[in-house]
């Protein structure tokens, strides 16, 4: 269930939120929070429900219980609910959001400049140990740059409901491509050998090499890169959806380079139609497959974060990390089976069937966000911060594009953007502090939020007027 509303402080209202007999009504055109609002249960999806778990343990909270906070002063009436021109009084000085920290953008720098260097580096070693032209290297790098582009396109629209700061998206692909195959490539390289010196075998090294090191390797890599986005901004890792969309910009960041070293290595081999088949196998019909072993770890991780907290989000890592395992070990070992034509339609078809429940992934975990949104906002609403209709227009596709369009009317469509935005937000920060606790740092987020979506609601009455 939705938590209740707690009753104002004094002597006017029973702790059961009921007028105290006897006390003083209200006076006429008193601000309306000061009455108790109107209470709807908005429900409380069983997979977030905090309300029942240990005082002790790895999964207990690591802060006191987070109590919802109150409005301290008369909320602005509600545009969208009844379209007034009255405008109340209200703190004209709300606290300004705080923005993602310089920590972030210099890290994304600092990654951005990594990325340079490893493509310099598969650059200079491409045009002096290959026969082709250099200018076959470019050629390839824009093919393995389509399908990241792909990629980036689909988390884009998986990422309209709740939008992550630009930063981190970069630090998201600079990772994979930079630090998580780089890193793989000479991890890997290094684990091949010692395999055949052990061994002496050629067949040994072909299957630990694909099969044991690959999967082992590129997805730890990968997945190290989801704990440096939960440490540099946890703010914005608040669900699966978050790990999905980081994961698997990861992955494609990831794809990215691992293209360009075997586009440039069939090249030697067969030439630019061998490029061309090999970037219609890998680029088009498998484009998904990092993008979906390093999404599996932040699906995962998302969640159980967003349900336990950051230290059972932080410690689930290994963990979550197997099931991309498994499906990178799977792909690789069915590769190396060979078969024939056959064998390369039943695989490539799996593929793409893979893909296609990824895809839809996506979309549930969307209705899973809008639903939880529409929860957590709906116990502010409980407490006089926002009517009951905002709440339906915020937290849904179809009253989103209605609110849009009615603050289009006014001209107003940039702070209703704002609103749905930061809203949003707020209902993330709400469920964080359910899960952590009330940590002082978010309940000042959730404080700042708070000010920010009164100066919103005011800022569309008076366009309003």
């Amino acid at each position: 269930m939705s938590q209740p509303p707690y009753p104002p402080q004094g002597g006017q209202y029973m702790p059961n939120g009921r007028p105290r007999p006897g006390a003083t009504q209200s006076a006429p055109g008193a601000p309306s929070f000061q009455q108790q609002p109107r209470y709807i249960d908005y429900g409380n999806p069983r997979a977030y429900d905090t309300s029942v778990r240990p005082a002790s343990g790895l999964t207990a909270a690591r802060f006191a219980p987070a109590q919802i906070q109150r409005p301290d002063q008369a909320q602005p009436q509600s545009a969208w609910s009844t379209q007034t021109r009255r405008v109340q009084e209200v703190s004209q000085n709300p606290t300004q959001l705080p923005a993602v920290s310089i920590l972030v953008w210099i890290s994304a720098i600092v990654l951005g400049f990594a990325l340079l260097l490893v493509l310099g580096y598969f650059f200079l070693e491409f045009v002096l140990t290959a026969s082709s032209s250099p200018v076959w290297w470019p050629v390839t790098a824009f093919l393995a740059g389509i399908s990241l582009l792909v990629i980036a396109l689909v988390m884009f629209l998986a990422d309209r409901w709740d939008p992550q700061p630009f930063p981190l998206l970069l630090i998201a692909v600079f990772w994979g491509a930079a630090i998580a195959a780089f890193g793989s490539y000479w991890i890997n390289s290094l684990n091949s050998l010692l395999v055949y010196m052990v061994t002496g075998s050629e067949a040994a090294m072909s299957f630990a090499g694909p099969v044991i090191s690959a999967p082992l390797v590129e997805e730890t890599t990968k997945g190290a890169g989801l704990l440096v986005l939960m440490l540099l901004a946890r703010r914005y890792f608040n669900g699966p959806l978050d790990g999905l969309i980081y994961g698997s910009l990861i992955g494609g960041g990831f794809a990215f380079t691992e293209n360009i070293i075997y586009y440039t290595r069939i090249l030697e081999e067969a030439g630019g139609a061998g490029v061309l088949i090999l970037f219609i196998m890998r680029g088009v019909l498998n484009i998904f497959g990092h993008a979906i072993y390093t999404a599996c770890t932040g699906v995962i991780v998302g969640f159980v974060t967003r349900k336990w907290g950051t230290i059972m989000g932080l410690l689930v890592f290994i963990p979550a990390l197997i099931p991309g395992m498994l499906l990178h070990a799977a792909w690789n070992f069915t590769a190396g089976l060979g078969g024939g034509m056959a064998m390369t339609v039943l695989m490539y078809g799996t593929k793409m069937v893979v893909s296609f429940i990824f895809l839809l992934v996506i979309i549930a975990l969307i209705w899973d966000e809008s639903r939880l949104t529409r929860v957590r906002l709906g116990d502010y609403a409980n407490q006089g911060w926002l009517t009951h209709e905002e709440v339906d227009m915020l937290a849904t596709w179809k009253g989103g594009r209605e609110g849009k369009r009615w603050a289009a009317q006014i001209g107003a469509k940039p702070v209703m953007k704002r609103f749905i935005r930061e809203s949003a937000d707020l209902a993330s920060i709400r469920q964080r502090l359910l899960a952590d606790g009330a940590n002082p740092k978010v309940v000042q987020i959730e404080r700042n939020l708070l000010q920010r979506l009164t100066s919103n609601r005011q800022e569309l009455l008076s366009h309003a007027r």
